[in-house]
């Protein structure tokens, strides 16, 4: 747990000893927290005199990124095809033969466990850097004791987003080669998207996340909002996602008749005035690996409510000083806090106030800071 200081701390700034290659390696470039990260550090380290490429894997592209890009995923044809596969194989071959990266950063998840080895061993041909976003660690690390105790036994590093993720990395898989750095936030891109003015007359509550699987438990949030004080007080909840579990959840709402108190805005491009407006953002995940939401949030000013779910929320939040830390999965307790957020005035005050300078230490700078002096310490 973090100590909660008001004041902002005098920033460090770090040269780069060179103008690094790097090449950044993500799923895609769009809908995720790791895959935002990738994006924003892309823009702080071209801003640093580094060079940097991109490879994605999916032809999905949203955020705004700095460098260049190889997208796989417009030669993917037939996932299941072993010529499509191989294709991509070679392309990324000579890709990285081509290109003399001084780090390559891997921020995938695995799919495929022989596949991914034989990439880690015999594709990637530059110092590598593993990095870890989920307390899902099984989906970073093979099934196979032997590969996930060997994969990554060749790289530099293994960055984990949260030190509870770093712990367990250490005691699972007896990595040593591990570091802990947060991802970062872009105030000058949240304080610009967040100024746009909405068109809502209706006090809200807010909750932000992808509906492809359940692990946000949107339900909980429901079923806890529709036990709360807020429906009678006339405060609405908020949903921004798309997924899969969508539909469920708006047979959810219906079934607790708060059709026009839960309001379903499906993907939306900006999300940063809708933190700015609400009275909080509220989070319900099974697990995290650092919760973007939160951050974002806070910038905006805007305290939060959240499970202290593995990983990530008590590395960003002190309870009832920039928000509330709910006991993991206590749906009671949940409810409790909802409603201590909205009628104690003083204990929402004190953490609106306290909200923005909270999270200065995770800002780009600092945290592209962090990359850089890696980037040194590695180089040596």
């Amino acid at each position: 747990m973090f100590i909660f200081v008001a004041k902002i701390s005098k920033k460090l700034t770090i040269t780069a000893k060179k103008a690094y290659r790097i090449c950044i390696v993500s799923e895609q470039l769009a809908e995720g927290g790791a895959e935002r990260c990738s994006a924003v550090l892309s823009n702080f380290f071209v801003a640093n005199n580094c060079n940097v490429h991109h490879v994605v894997v999916i032809d999905k592209i949203e955020y705004q990124y700095s460098g260049e890009i190889l997208n796989l995923g417009k030669l993917k044809k037939d996932s299941f095809s072993l010529s499509d596969r191989l294709l991509r194989f070679n392309v990324l071959r000579k890709f990285f033969t081509k290109n003399k990266f001084d780090f390559i950063i891997d921020t995938r998840v695995i799919n495929r466990q022989w596949q991914e080895f034989f990439i880690a061993k015999c594709i990637y041909n530059a110092p590598k850097i593993k990095m870890v976003h989920s307390f899902m660690t099984h989906l970073y690390f093979p099934k196979k004791s032997f590969l996930a105790r060997n994969i990554y036994s060749s790289f530099d590093k293994i960055i984990s987003v949260s030190q509870s993720i770093e712990t367990k990395v250490q005691n699972e898989y007896s990595y040593k080669n591990t570091k802990t750095i947060y991802n970062p936030i872009d105030f000058n891109e949240i304080d610009e998207k967040s100024s746009v003015k909405l068109d809502i007359d209706f006090d809200y509550i807010l909750a932000v996340g992808n509906m492809k699987s359940n692990v946000k438990q949107f339900d909980h949030l429901i079923e806890c909002y529709s036990k709360s004080n807020l429906p009678i007080k006339k405060i609405k909840l908020i949903i921004i996602g798309e997924g899969r579990f969508k539909e469920s959840h708006q047979e959810l709402v219906k079934s607790y008749n708060l059709e026009s108190e839960i309001v379903f805005l499906g993907k939306i491009n900006n999300p940063f005035p809708y933190y700015k407006k609400a009275f909080f953002t509220i989070l319900t995940s099974k697990n995290e690996g650092f919760p973007t939401v939160l951050l974002e949030s806070l910038a905006c000013q805007t305290p939060v409510v959240t499970y202290d779910c593995q990983s990530g929320p008590n590395e960003i939040i002190q309870n009832n000083e920039n928000g509330i830390l709910v006991e993991n999965q206590n749906k009671q307790k949940l409810i409790n806090s909802i409603n201590e957020m909205i009628e104690n005035k003083d204990l929402y005050l004190h953490c609106k106030s306290n909200a923005r300078a909270s999270v200065e230490r995770f800002s780009l700078e600092n945290i592209g800071n962090q990359w850089l002096q890696l980037f040194n310490d590695l180089s040596k």
